[in-house]
């Protein structure tokens, strides 16, 4: 779980202050590891202040948004998993993001193409998820290659709780697009066995099982394991032969807001040359993104050649509710 970051204006009224603090420009909620380097970069560029809200993990943060209910905090929201977006933009908890904000984006053919026709979003980056493998474990000849082939390794599997990750969601809705819902939900009841490594809070805790050996694979966020391979550690990331649904980093926009001048700054500079380089200047996992924009590498180690699926966005932000309380029941203690 990442840590919990309290913003200005919260901290001040839990500590009793009472004296006048000045209102920030924008209020951002996110679940990224970046998000309040960027908006420090993006204060220091432009003049106008964000106050960050980071609840913890997207499942927390979609949490708090909802039980804001009417009466929304925030002004732009910065989470993983277009399906998560999607369903916010239907319930009228986003605004459409107006059409010439994507005009002024320099996208590449990918970011074209994770572009939502809703326009529920912006698209900042993109990650996938892969299988996670602890090479210290598993020797090459064992190797899994695909999703099918990890009931061999049933009890000792790791794996994010939809209900708290996005990432993990965005995982389990391409499991039943692209092996059918009945024939997914099979394949993980036979891959899925443990329940204490099958319903982990974070990719970070995921990470650990891994390297502790308490599992032999994990199925992860390819830039968790892509972070931790830059660290020295001994995992490599298998890119299934079914293929890997897109997980774009997805930046909406209250429905509710008053600041969206402000909010449209906002995209600019993180689709800027100088925003997506804050958004790599550090170590964690979303640092290790897949660049959108023309012209902008990802950092040493990131691949830029993985055979990416789509997701359909109206069909997983329909399930949603259903699709994480299947999961909650069979494989979260």
């Amino acid at each position: 779980m990442k840590k919990l970051s309290f913003s200005i204006l919260a901290f001040a009224a839990a500590a009793g202050i009472t004296a006048q603090v000045a209102a920030a420009d924008l209020v951002m909620y996110d679940a990224l590891d970046f998000a309040g380097h960027v908006a420090e970069a993006f204060t220091a560029a432009t003049g106008l202040t964000v106050d960050v809200v980071e609840p913890g993990s997207t499942g927390e943060t979609l949490g708090k948004i909802a039980a804001e209910g009417s009466n929304p905090q925030f002004d732009i929201v910065w989470l993983d998993g277009s399906a998560v977006m999607e369903r916010m933009a239907l319930d009228k908890v986003l605004q459409p993001v107006p059409a010439d904000v994507y005009d002024t984006i320099a996208f590449t053919d990918l970011g074209k193409k994770l572009v939502p026709q809703s326009h529920a979003f912006v698209p900042t980056g993109a990650s996938t998820t892969a299988i996670e493998v602890n090479t210290t474990k598993v020797p090459a000849e064992q190797m899994p290659k695909g999703w099918g082939d990890l009931p061999a390794f049933a009890g000792f599997v790791a794996a994010k709780d939809p209900n708290l990750s996005g990432p993990a969601y965005q995982w389990l809705a391409g499991i039943f697009q692209t092996n059918g819902v009945d024939a997914g939900k099979a394949l993980l009841a036979t891959v899925l066995t443990n329940k204490t490594l099958s319903g982990l809070s974070s990719g970070g805790n995921v990470n650990k099982a891994i390297l502790t050996g308490d599992a032999t694979v994990g199925i992860n966020q390819d830039s968790a394991i892509i972070a931790k391979i830059a660290s020295g550690e001994p995992v490599v990331a298998v890119y299934p032969t079914e293929g890997s649904v897109a997980l774009p980093q997805g930046l909406g926009i209250s429905a509710n807001t008053k600041h969206l001048d402000a909010a449209r700054q906002f995209i600019a500079f993180v689709t800027s040359p100088a925003g997506q380089a804050a958004m790599q200047e550090g170590d964690d996992t979303d640092f290790f993104f897949m660049p959108l924009i023309d012209g902008v590498t990802g950092k040493p180690g990131r691949p830029a050649d993985v055979d990416l699926l789509f997701l359909d966005d109206a069909v997983a932000s329909a399930h949603e509710t259903e699709w994480k309380q299947w999961y909650r029941d069979n494989f979260v203690p």
